[in-house]
């Protein structure tokens, strides 16, 4: 403690110019010193996980791409299912080379869909059981030597689904990545097996722009493509993650160096099979970037704190003369020699108060902008986040809900399900019409389509209970509406008209002209609504729930009123077990 106070006594003592340096230093300058290190640690940290960020945006840019290469291979042999000629040939007995050669002629699927998706396909063949045909570059025999091979048994245990395997392209001596599939009749037999091949170069082409090793590896074990070649399969391998790892990174070692490993998984479409994109980055390379930065940080740090020291050593030995004079004029003043001279100048000493008034003013001033700059950045930050789950949420494709739905009714077909095959049809129609949903207005026909879409898949869960009736005026099949008005109030009176009534009930859809404009008429003859419920019903019908939890009938009166005015909307009438009808009241086309 003593060590202290003399310590403070000593630098108490200090003329007011050394102290003021003497404060700069360690209040100023050593605190910057140590925030610039930290803020260069902080910097390099940053360009490495920059540096890491961008290899897994790199490398999910390459997977959507890859990915919509396979949807497209998929797509081309689900073609192959439905073409009948394909499926006369192969299972047509020749006896005639003649007639064989001229079926293979007159068959141009192979090469139609190979020129139309020449970009993404190389070659298209199929292998076959008919022993009959002569075989060519298109048409393989499934011989017993090819009926041992490991892709052969593969695609047979799967019995339709899909398998990718790395293969010889037939008559052409390279190899390339093909899905291999078993077709199927309509009856359920076997065509043939189909194999596409896709082109090489389609990986070179997605791989070309990256500046380190890159490999595309099939199952964890076969080499599809490489760039830059100084990693290979064999001492990537001990380190690729399983085919559920879905994306990875991690710092390795191979040898003598470190690298950065970033692996994105793709499950490959209707498979097991799963293709991963691995690249390897030298931490050597990346530091040398890192290192060219810092060295360029800490250069403009030691001139900012060069220039800043040599200034306030300037500016503290100045007013340090400026205050000694204020000092002996006090020290006259004190000895009662009240003719003092004059300090000149208008300095800080001089106008304390007043400076201290526009300090405090600049402050409050200072105070709010920062906070309205807060605000703004905030709000920038919502923004970001907002516009990167937008992002994500546009990342699903709706096509992935059609060609599944599609599949689910390909696979109905090849059962012999007629219902579900019809199922799967109507609800891809009904997904398609609320994903393309918006607020401009439809047709009453398409509206009444999709009405009768949802209405057959309940006919498919109640069998014979519900019953449905359809009345409309041919003149309105055109006559604009809002969309999806008609299909909530349906389903209204299925789930809570219908489901619980005993025995078979009814709904009759009513679409005429009226006096005042054009009406709507959904009625059921269900378990109806009690006179309080319904009272309460048509009480809230005009209240705006801002929750968005009811969508049935108050949301369509609203949106109609909203739309068309206040003297249209939704009416209801109900007997309690007799009836239920709901009314939707719109204005005559001209008005429109």
């Amino acid at each position: 403690m003593d060590r202290i106070k003399k310590l403070l006594d000593r630098v108490t003592g200090m003329r007011l110019s050394y102290r003021m340096f003497l404060v700069y230093i360690l209040g100023g300058a050593l605190p910057m010193i140590l925030i610039g290190l930290y803020l260069v640690h902080g910097i390099s940290q940053i360009l490495m996980e920059q540096v890491e960020q961008g290899e897994v945006t790199e490398l999910e840019m390459i997977r959507s791409q890859a990915e919509e290469m396979f949807s497209t291979v998929g797509t081309v042999t689900k073609y192959f299912y439905f073409d009948e000629k394909l499926e006369e040939i192969c299972g047509k007995e020749y006896t005639n080379y003649q007639e064989m050669v001229d079926d293979y002629k007159a068959y141009t699927g192979f090469q139609d869909y190979t020129r139309h998706y020449n970009r993404i396909i190389d070659w298209v063949n199929i292998y076959v059981e008919n022993q009959s045909l002569a075989e060519n570059s298109r048409f393989r025999k499934l011989t017993e030597e090819r009926k041992q091979e490991e892709w052969y048994q593969a695609v047979k245990q799967l019995n339709g689904g899909a398998v990718w395997r790395y293969r010889e392209i037939p008559s052409v001596g390279r190899e390339a990545l093909s899905m291999l599939r078993m077709l199927k009749t309509a009856k359920g037999e076997d065509v043939g097996i189909l194999s596409v091949y896709i082109r090489p170069e389609r990986f070179e082409t997605l791989l070309r722009e990256r500046g380190c090793d890159t490999l595309v590896v099939l199952n964890g074990e076969t080499l599809v493509t490489d760039m830059a070649g100084e990693i290979s399969l064999e001492k990537a391998m001990p380190f690729l993650p399983d085919s559920g790892s879905g994306q990875f990174q991690d710092s390795i070692r191979i040898g003598k160096n470190r690298f950065l490993m970033t692996c994105e998984t793709i499950s490959l479409e209707e498979s097991n099979d799963y293709l991963q994109i691995v690249s390897f980055r030298r931490y050597a390379d990346i530091l040398s970037s890192v290192n060219r930065q810092n060295a360029k940080s800490i250069l403009i740090f030691a001139v900012s704190v060069l220039v800043s020291v040599s200034i306030i050593l300037i500016f503290s030995r100045a007013f340090g003369r400026r205050v000694e004079r204020f000092r002996v004029q006090m020290h006259r003043a004190a000895e009662g020699n009240f003719e003092l001279e004059e300090i000149g100048g208008n300095d800080e000493i001089a106008s304390l108060y007043d400076y201290l008034g526009t300090m405090i003013g600049e402050i409050q001033r200072l105070l709010a902008q920062i906070y309205q700059e807060k605000l703004h950045a905030d709000r920038l930050v919502i923004q970001q986040k907002d516009a990167e789950f937008k992002m994500l949420a546009s990342q699903i494709n709706p096509h992935f809900l059609y060609n599944t739905l599609e599949t689910i009714r390909m696979k109905a077909r090849k059962s012999g399900q007629g219902d579900i095959e019809e199922i799967a049809k109507m609800l891809a129609k009904i997904m398609r019409s609320y994903i393309q949903i918006s607020e401009t207005d439809t047709s009453i026909k398409k509206e009444i389509e999709l009405v009768e879409c949802y209405l057959k898949i309940q006919r498919y869960r109640f069998g014979e209970r519900i019953q449905y009736h359809l009345e409309v005026d041919p003149a309105l099949s055109e006559y604009k509406i809002l969309p999806l008005v008609i299909q909530p109030i349906v389903e209204n009176s299925i789930i809570h008209g219908l489901e619980s009534k005993e025995g078979q009930g009814n709904i009759r859809i009513c679409v005429s002209r009226q006096e005042k404009g054009v009406a709507i008429s959904v009625e059921d003859d269900g378990l109806g609504i009690p006179a309080p419920q319904l009272e309460t019903m048509r009480q809230r019908l005009n209240r705006y729930d801002e929750k968005g939890r009811h969508i049935g009938v108050a949301n369509v009166h609203q949106r109609v009123r909203l739309k068309y005015g206040e003297e249209y909307g939704v009416s209801i009438e109900s007997e309690e077990n007799r009836f239920t009808r709901v009314e939707i009241h719109l204005p005559p086309q001209e008005n429109l």
